[in-house]
Order: C-alpha cells, then sequence, then structure tokens
C-alpha cells in the first residue's frame, strides 16, 4: 500500500486515482500471468530458431549419408552428339560407347479427308490384333474412329490421333502409334457404304517399330527406349542419334542390319568415369558450415564467452535475431549439444582406411565448432575416395558416420514426436491454462472495481451528508455565540 498517493482533501477524495491504483495491485496477479505468456512464446520462438538450424544441419547431412549420394562420379565423353550420360554413384571406369540406332514406336498416317466430324466411313469393322471394332452411324467420322480405337488403347497398344496438315482441302488425318519399340500392328477395314459398296480407308506406314541398339565396349545392347540403365552400374546413358558409320556391312534379305553377320560398324566414343571429388568436398564443406551454425547459434547465448550474434547490419540485411540467450543454459538444447558432438567421434569399423572424421582434416575447437583442413581433405578425396565413402555412408551392415548423424537428427527435429514438437505441446498446454486463468479472473477483478468504486461512492455520500450537518451544526452555534453576545 505504500505506492499509494492521495490527493489534497477538499470536498472529497481523489476516488479515481485510489481505485486505480488499488486496481493496479488487484491486477498483479494478471500481469504476471501475461508476462509468463508472453515468456513462454518467445521461448517456444527460439526453440523454433534452433530446430532450423538443425533441419539445415539434417539437409546437409542427408547429402552424405548414402553411398550413391557420396560417391558421386563426373563423366567426360570424347563426343558429345550420339548420346549423354548421367551417373549416380558409378564406379571408375572408361567405356567405348556406340549408337546403332534409336529406339522409335511405329506411326501409320490416313489418307486426308475434308472433314473430321462427318460420317465418311459407312458401316463395318475394324480389326486391331486380337480387338474388332463395329462401325456404325455412331462412330464412323474420323473423330468416332479415333475416339473408338483409344478406347481400347490398353488392349491393343495402339493409340489415334488427328492432325490437321494445312492443305485446305482433305487435310485431316488419323495417325496411329504404337505403344513401344515392340509394338507392331496391321489394322485391318472392311467398311461399305448405304448401298453396299465397299469404302477404303488408306493407311501408310511412316515409320517401323525398333529397339536401340548400342555397342558398350564391343556388347550389342538392345533397348525399348532411348534411356539406357543397367547396361553399367550407375549410369543412364539418354542416346541421341546414330553415331557415325564407318562401314555399311554386308545386307541380307529381310534380316535387320545390326543382326547381319557382317553388320555395319560405327564409330566409337569414349566414355570416363571418374570420383566428382568437387562435389564431394562441397558437400563435406556444407556439413561443416551446417554443423557450425548449430554451434553458433547455441554459443550466441554466452556473449560474455566471446560469442557472437547477427549484428545489426547483418539483422538488416534479413539476418533473423538470435533468441539463443533465452534458452541459455536449457537442459534440451544442451542435451543435443552433447549428442552431436558424440558423434563427430564415432569410429567406424569397415573394409576401408579411415575410420573417423579427423582423417578428412575435421576437429573440433573450444567453442564446440568444427574446422576443416582443406589439405587434409584434399589429400583423402584424390587416394581414398572410395573409403570416403564407407566412412560417410557405411558399408554393408555397418553403418557410417553420417548415417548416425542422420538418425539422431531425425529423431531430434521428428515431426511428430521430436524436440519442437515437444514444446509446442508443452507450450499450447501450458498457454491454454493461462487463457483460462485469465478468463476466470478478468470478471473477478472487474466486479472488485465496480464494488469498490460504489463503496467510494456511498463513502462519498456520507461524508458529504456528514459535511452538510456540520456546517448547519455550525450555523446554529453561530447564532447562539450571537445570541449570546447581544445579551451582555
Amino acid at each position: 500500500m505504500a505506492a499509494i498517493t492521495f490527493g489534497g482533501l477538499a470536498t472529497g477524495l481523489p476516488t479515481d486515482d485510489i481505485i486505480t491504483q488499488l486496481m493496479e495491485l488487484e491486477r498483479r496477479p494478471l500481469d504476471r500471468l501475461a508476462e509468463q505468456k508472453t515468456t513462454e512464446t518467445t521461448r517456444l520462438k527460439a526453440f523454433s530458431q534452433f530446430n532450423s538450424t538443425l533441419d539445415d544441419l539434417r539437409t546437409a547431412v542427408g547429402s552424405l549419408n548414402i553411398t550413391s549420394e557420396v560417391r558421386t562420379s563426373s563423366i567426360k565423353l570424347s563426343n558429345e552428339d550420339a548420346f549423354s550420360a548421367v551417373s549416380t554413384g558409378a564406379a571408375s571406369g572408361s567405356y567405348d560407347v556406340a549408337v546403332a540406332q534409336l529406339a522409335q514406336v511405329q506411326k501409320s498416317v490416313s489418307a486426308g479427308v475434308a472433314s473430321q466430324s462427318d460420317s465418311l466411313f459407312g458401316s463395318g469393322s475394324l480389326t486391331l490384333g486380337d480387338e474388332v471394332i463395329a462401325i456404325d452411324e455412331d462412330n464412323n467420322s474420323l473423330i468416332g474412329l479415333s475416339e473408338a480405337i483409344n478406347a481400347i488403347s490398353a488392349k491393343t497398344g495402339v493409340s489415334a490421333s488427328i492432325i490437321n496438315d494445312g492443305s485446305g482441302s482433305n487435310q485431316y488425318r488419323m495417325v496411329l502409334t504404337g505403344q513401344d519399340a515392340t509394338t507392331a500392328f496391321t489394322p485391318s477395314f472392311d467398311l461399305v457404304d448405304a448401298a453396299g459398296d465397299p469404302i477404303s480407308f488408306d493407311l501408310t506406314k511412316t515409320r517401323s517399330p525398333q529397339q536401340a541398339v548400342a555397342y558398350v565396349d564391343g556388347i550389342k545392347v538392345v533397348s525399348d527406349s532411348n534411356s539406357l540403365t543397367g547396361v553399367i552400374s550407375g549410369v543412364t546413358l539418354n542416346l541421341n542419334e546414330a553415331s557415325n558409320m564407318l562401314s555399311s556391312g554386308t545386307p541380307e534379305v529381310d534380316v535387320d542390319p545390326v543382326d547381319w553377320a557382317d553388320p555395319p560398324t560405327f564409330e566409337t566414343t569414349l566414355m570416363t568415369v571418374a570420383p566428382d571429388t568437387a562435389a564431394l568436398k562441397e558437400k563435406i564443406s556444407g556439413f561443416v558450415e551446417s554443423y557450425n551454425k548449430v554451434m553458433d547459434w547455441i554459443s550466441a547465448g554466452y556473449a560474455e564467452f566471446g560469442a557472437s550474434a547477427p549484428t545489426e547490419a547483418e539483422i538488416e540485411d534479413g539476418a533473423e535475431e538470435s533468441l539463443s540467450d533465452v534458452l541459455r543454459g536449457d537442459s534440451t538444447i544442451n542435451s543435443v549439444k552433447r549428442q552431436l558432438q558424440s558423434m563427430l567421434s564415432t569410429v567406424v569399423d569397415t573394409s576401408g582406411s579411415l575410420s573417423t572424421l579427423s582423417q578428412l582434416g575435421l576437429s573440433t575447437q573450444r567453442d564446440g565448432s568444427l574446422k576443416l583442413n582443406d589439405s587434409t581433405l584434399d589429400k583423402a578425396l584424390t587416394n581414398n575416395f572410395d573409403d570416403i565413402a564407407k566412412l560417410l555412408a557405411g558399408e554393408g551392415e555397418t553403418a557410417g558416420v553420417m548415417k548416425g548423424f542422420n538418425t539422431t537428427l531425425l529423431t531430434i527435429t521428428g515431426a511428430g514426436s521430436g524436440m519442437y514438437a515437444e514444446k509446442k505441446d508443452r507450450y499450447e498446454s501450458v498457454v491454454k491454462r493461462i487463457d483460462e486463468d485469465l478468463l476466470r479472473m478478468e470478471p473477478r477483478i472487474a466486479k472488485k472495481e465496480e464494488v469498490m468504486r460504489k463503496r467510494f461512492g456511498m463513502m462519498e455520500q456520507l461524508i458529504s451528508g456528514m459535511n452538510n450537518q456540520s456546517s448547519f451544526l455550525t450555523q446554529q452555534m453561530d447564532i447562539l455565540n450571537n445570541m449570546t453576545s447581544g445579551n451582555r
């Protein structure tokens, strides 16, 4: 009550000031609840910040915990005309590759007609393989035929489309297309007009189906598509065109050129597969950078020990102000830090010559961050590329260092049961309780203020009445005094 001050008294007390200050005292529990809510909100935002840094680290780890992601290769071609190539963890090696022919599907084109919607083809049937389509007034237009063919394309492997050749007369043509390089078809039309005379439906085969044929180190390879996978482990060949022909071979009747006893020969392209050391170094450097961002965020809460938070200039450039000081000393943060640091010293027992991250030039500094020795890493990349893959991604049933990191981070950052998810659940529970308390206390405070104002009002009325009586008595006393003085 010492904080309450009273103004001077005249005809009454400064009741508004008194009530305001009394209600400030009454509202202190509500203020404390509001402050607690603000604190909880700030803490949750801080955990969200920390979780974001862990997500970035998990992304960096994700590019290092799978062998195919670690043991990346670069491919060089002596000529890039005939094909391109993509590596997904292919082993080092060199190959002579020639493209004899590209895969293609059969195309058959009809003669042109003047309308695509007019009934031009009478009645009868269309036979495609084992399927027979009845033709009548409902589907005897070019559009009707196309729709009927497409309705059973899953069975026949043949689809239809209509093109306009722009000739201005008889410009509409139907194009039949095979499903893949092995689909060959010979449509048979049996159509008559209303008089029973035959109606011709001419089709011209403009392209025959054929498989792609390539030679890898002299070995013939066939494919239904122009994308060859599995021929060389970890390499996908995308065929663009046939290689330059060196000799035309000796033709044989009714035999594909690639199957002749003396087939054509083609110019080969030298394909060299080599370890992509630059890509792996970039991924390892990215891991170090992401790991250090986690440690820097934690250390920023201890500025007196030399840790640095984002500068004002960095914040103006879009960097988020660190809230790590809000969680300074938090047991959850310290636990995560210890888990990550313990992963750095993991020893991996594989057939490779590398067993710890320190052999790649990674060392821990006093503030918990990592330092990368470029020369040590470069030497390991040059001399032990495959062993690095074993160290990071593992070998067989043996998990690599990054597999362990990935498992740990997935647990910590899990959307359903991770660190932030648990903190958010707790936050929502606490805030719900605070809101319920505020909702319950606010009416009581308002009622108390109402009662207080009524009592002060009654007090002022009482004082006003007493003042009036005092004035009356004073007047009566003055009259008596005057009478007494007059008698004398």
